[in-house]
């Protein structure tokens, strides 16, 4: 009875993080990138080897293209296989619960105070929330808190080089690991044992399937740079909108440990960078959190906590275990975003579409059906910008559709190009809700 009123009711709160990390099972499936990194995965498999070509879409049939993410790959298919898409929330679960347990254990292991490692992590889930999806990247989440981990101690240090050699197999994004460790050792002063283990934990990266391909991979992301920046994702984020706010609020925190002198000379070469990194897109915001988090979570929450403990604390706790699962949508799917219904009339081979129908289609039809574009921006370059302005209406879609051969439309029913081409004499076949399916008339 005396342990159980040593647990309170912020040891229940310890929990609120996973009602974000497990809330991917109560909600309709609306992630087209992961439809055809499942499909990239069974191709991988059935081929024997990594994709080095794109073989889903006829505007970019053959070019050189590396998948970055072919060992997350390779997992998605056998798990669609067993699972369908529920495989999602599973991952996404898994992924986002270890993120919050090792950032969680960074915490305490500075502050000691169960309440600010509660106030911690809220934070934190906060900021990985729009972020938690069953893309690739969701790996590299607990992949780069066990990085911080291991190397904030020195006994678990030897695992690092796996841990981005695994990163370096699951996403592109392995660098900013890297950077980070290389920062950690000019935080420490660089000495020729600091150079032996930086060098040891970055070669294994060049020995995953790709070998220095994940070089060329770095590459075309760096050069299709203006197509990438057209998603949402790559703006820069606004501090003061909800999802943000955290980040202004961390950034006011830092500034208070400053004053206190909290923050050491040396600190400043791991804040500075991870900083920038985090105003410079929307996307950045998550690496550079868990990048700080040895910073962030020394700031202590200034109350003591009082709540008690006992069966109101377990109650609580058992009500945010179950929470994600009662908050079950109505929909499967996200039928706002994929053309469910809509794609099983389509009858034409060469179909106009946005991204997301693209990879519904890549999900769903492919390889009887090549895709016009979806959301691979490193790897469409000039081709995404020429879509994006063909369905603003910015560009000339007639010869568009005349150099692919393309002589039916799905696009949502409200877009400026349906109510153009409906003018100009195509026919509408199909119609719902949401999407239409237009033919040249």
């Amino acid at each position: 009875m005396s342990r159980l009123r040593r647990f309170t009711v912020w040891h229940a709160a310890l929990l609120l993080p996973w009602v974000i990390a497990a809330y991917g099972f109560g909600r309709a499936f609306n992630d087209n990138s992961y439809l055809w990194h499942v499909r990239a995965g069974d191709l991988q498999i059935e081929l024997g080897h990594v994709l080095t070509s794109d073989p889903f879409s006829f505007t970019m049939e053959g070019t050189p293209w590396r998948t970055q993410s072919w060992l997350a790959e390779l997992l998605y298919s056998p798990l669609d296989a067993l699972f369908g898409l529920d495989a999602a929330p599973l991952i996404t679960t898994v992924c986002a619960a270890a993120t919050f347990i090792l950032l969680g254990s960074v915490a305490y292991k500075r502050t000691r105070s169960v309440l600010s490692v509660v106030v911690y992590l809220v934070l934190t889930a906060i900021v990985m929330a729009a972020f938690i999806n069953p893309r690739p990247v969701i790996f590299s989440f607990p992949l780069f808190a066990a990085i911080v981990v291991a190397d904030d101690d020195p006994r678990a240090r030897w695992v690092i080089p796996l841990l981005l050699w695994l990163w370096a197999a699951v996403h592109g994004s392995f660098f900013i690991g890297c950077g980070y460790l290389f920062l950690r050792s000019l935080q420490r002063g660089i000495s020729k044992r600091e150079l032996v283990r930086l060098v040891a934990a970055g070669i294994p990266t060049l020995f995953t399937a790709h070998g220095i391909g994940v070089l060329e991979i770095l590459r075309d992301f760096a050069s299709n740079r203006d197509a990438v920046e057209l998603m949402s994702e790559w703006q820069a984020p606004d501090l003061l909108s909800p999802p943000f706010l955290p980040l202004f609020v961390a950034i006011l925190g830092l500034i208070w440990l400053a004053q206190r002198g909290r923050i050491r000379s040396r600190d400043w070469w791991l804040l500075i960078p991870f900083l920038v990194l985090a105003l410079t897109a929307n996307r950045s915001v998550p690496p550079a959190w868990i990048a700080l988090s040895p910073l962030v979570s020394r700031i202590e929450v200034p109350l003591r906590p009082t709540a008690g403990g006992g069966p109101a604390a377990v109650v609580l706790a058992a009500m945010l275990a179950v929470l994600p699962f009662a908050l079950r949508s109505d929909e499967d799917l996200d039928l706002d975003r994929f053309p469910v219904a809509a794609a099983k009339r389509l009858t034409a081979e060469r179909v106009f579409h946005d991204d997301a129908a693209g990879g519904w289609l890549v999900y769903t039809q492919w390889p009887q059906r090549s895709v016009y574009i979806d959301d691979r921006a490193e790897l469409y370059g000039e081709q995404m910008r020429r879509f994006s302005r063909v369905r603003q209406l910015a560009a000339d879609w007639e010869e568009e559709f005349n150099r692919w051969g393309i002589s039916e439309v799905l696009l949502r029913v409200d877009e400026p190009l349906v109510r153009t081409l409906r003018s100009e004499g195509w026919k509408t076949t199909y119609e719902d809700e949401y999407f239409a399916i237009l033919v040249r008339g």
